[in-house]
């Protein structure tokens, strides 16, 4: 009887997500710490284990006594489904596919919504970032530029360490993002940030337009990671509460929320988000009862018709 380990198929998974699927690189890094997650706490056991479902929901079990999120609990889920989706369809599975009666999480609308941070906080970051007394190392100027660039352009992180300086068109006023499956867009910037831009590479002295924009000292470009840690001690000494979420993505759902909430209208929201779904996009209409409540009174006739 033949016996085949879930390791054993994690990197052609894998590779199948990446070639047919053209799914981006930090996609497939997240495909893989869930499934060496599942491996590590369920183990290594045979895919067609009659007991493959109960080790599923003790997996499941012991992320909630970690107090993962139900969005942390439903990513695993779509990660397995999607991994055991692929074992069946390359017909590996010989018995009945274990995920198929696993129901992800019920999720509420209010715990569905974006986290963004309220324009006076926004305003406390700003504030702190000049303050000499609070920031006042050699990377002070990085920090702003880069919340002030996050902020303004609503880019992923990925897509903030993969701008170079060819990127920026301080002319026309925009720069050029790559996103999810390299795909590009262009998002306009507000003049005073592309001064702080100019200002900041300024004091490199000496660089070329095929540098990519945030580097460390050692000239190599920021990863992701470096942006979190910065974001991280930004909150910190900002004096932000421990309970209080703030990551490089809420500024891009900060930054889509304010303009929203501006009179925005979804169409052109999901072009500078780089939304390939405008559902994806309308979530941040929820995110504006009070849009909504403004135009609900100017147009429901009961508003302006006595009856």
């Amino acid at each position: 009887m033949s016996y085949s380990k879930i390791s054993d198929f994690i990197e052609d998974f894998l590779i199948a997500k990446e070639v047919e699927e053209g799914c981006a690189s930090s996609t497939i890094k997240a495909y893989r710490y869930d499934l060496d997650k599942f491996v590590k706490t369920a183990g290594d056991i045979d895919i067609n284990s009659p007991i493959m479902r109960q080790r599923i929901r003790l997996f499941l079990k012991k992320l909630k006594e970690l107090n993962y999120t139900k969005k942390g609990v439903g990513r695993k889920i779509a990660t397995l489904r999607s991994f055991f989706k692929f074992l069946n369809l390359n017909e590996f599975l010989t018995v009945k596919n274990p995920m198929d009666i696993i129901k992800s999480p019920k999720i509420k609308m209010e715990e569905q919504l974006p986290k963004f941070l309220d324009k006076k906080d926004i305003i406390k970051i700003f504030d702190a970032l000049k303050d000499r007394k609070i920031f006042n190392s050699k990377k002070s100027s990085r920090y702003y530029i880069v919340i002030r660039i996050l902020y303004s352009t609503m880019a992923r992180v990925s897509e903030l360490c993969n701008i170079k300086i060819r990127d920026i068109d301080f002319q026309e006023g925009y720069i050029k993002l790559r996103g999810k499956g390299n795909k590009q867009r262009i998002v306009p910037v507000d003049p005073i940030t592309l001064a702080l831009i100019k200002d900041y590479l300024d004091d490199r002295i000496f660089y070329e337009t095929d540098d990519y924009l945030l580097i460390n000292t050692r000239g190599h470009p920021l990863n992701p990671r470096v942006i979190q840690a910065d974001i991280k001690l930004i909150k910190k000494k900002c004096g932000f509460a421990e309970s209080k979420i703030i990551t490089p993505h809420v500024f891009r759902h900060t930054g889509a929320t304010h303009l929203r909430r501006s009179g925005m209208d979804i169409s052109e929201l999901q072009d500078i988000l780089g939304h390939s779904n405008p559902n994806t996009t309308r979530i941040y209409a929820k995110n504006d009862i009070s849009k909504l409540k403004q135009s609900y009174n100017e147009m429901h006739p009961l508003n302006r018709i006595k009856l």
